[in-house]
């Protein structure tokens, strides 16, 4: 019953920009009423020559996942923006402030060999249900350092599986059936961050007045999981403040 449950639940998990206030709190975080707030808006940029998409090799059930070869999601650069997508901007060591919006339910789907959304942001304490859309099993394993490790198998189209992350981190998934295929978990324990879509634009919107560190986090640029890039930042009364980050491979 549970698990019909879950399956019938569908989330949007892109461009995850906190911006609502729903009363939940998490153990290091109280959400409280945030007055004067503020907002930080911008882009995550590429800076040098594009390079060509890294192309990965499918060597297996080709039946399904499609061609020999496809591009990586690995690093996605708008050609008009130079904007990147998938990089995780955040506001480091927030303790209080406004509530969260999304639902506490989020999905990893596996479809023609492919994790969807290849990286998502989600809160500490809501659930990740796990599918297998494809006619075939799929193994999924999770390498986190502060959360619980998992490897599990899902059947074709069988029953997902729930999984929960009580710790903030970023979680390299993989599929050890079919080795191309990998996604980014990042569990946070705040609802001030934003998931860049294909422009390379973000908002973090109603923060309390103060001084912080914005920082960047983008699989490419960091594969281990620290921050990319960090600016400090100080927030008056009401402000919006306009940061822009720049990357390069070099």
């Amino acid at each position: 019953m549970l698990d019909r449950l879950f399956v019938s639940l569908t989330v949007m998990a892109q461009t995850i920009c906190f911006l609502g206030f729903v009363s939940i709190a998490l153990a290091d975080y109280e959400v409280t009423d945030v007055t004067d707030g503020c907002s930080i808006s911008g882009s995550v940029k590429f800076i040098g020559d594009v390079p060509e998409p890294e192309m990965l090799i499918l060597d297996k059930d080709l039946h399904v996942c499609g061609t020999m070869t496809r591009p990586s999601n690995k690093l996605i650069i708008d050609e008009n923006t130079r904007g990147i997508e998938n990089a995780v901007v955040y506001i480091e060591g927030v303790t209080s402030g406004k509530g969260f919006k999304e639902k506490w339910h989020f999905v990893l789907n596996q479809i023609a060999c492919e994790f969807t959304p290849h990286v998502q942001v989600v809160p500490a304490n809501s659930t990740l249900e796990i599918r297998n859309r494809d006619p075939m099993a799929h193994n999924v394993h999770a390498y986190p350092v502060r959360n619980t490790t998992f490897n599990v198998s899902i059947p074709s189209r069988g029953t997902p599986r729930v999984k929960y992350f009580t710790r903030e981190e970023k979680i390299k998934v993989r599929c050890d059936r079919h080795r191309w295929m990998s996604a980014w978990i990042v569990v946070r324990d705040d609802p001030y961050y934003c998931l860049t879509g294909e422009d390379g634009a973000f908002e973090i919107t109603n923060i309390p007045p103060g001084d912080y560190k914005v920082s960047v986090w983008h699989e490419a640029f960091s594969p281990e999981g620290a921050a990319v890039q960090t600016h400090d930042v100080k927030l008056a009364p009401n402000r919006q403040v306009e940061l822009d980050f720049k990357l390069s491979l070099n």
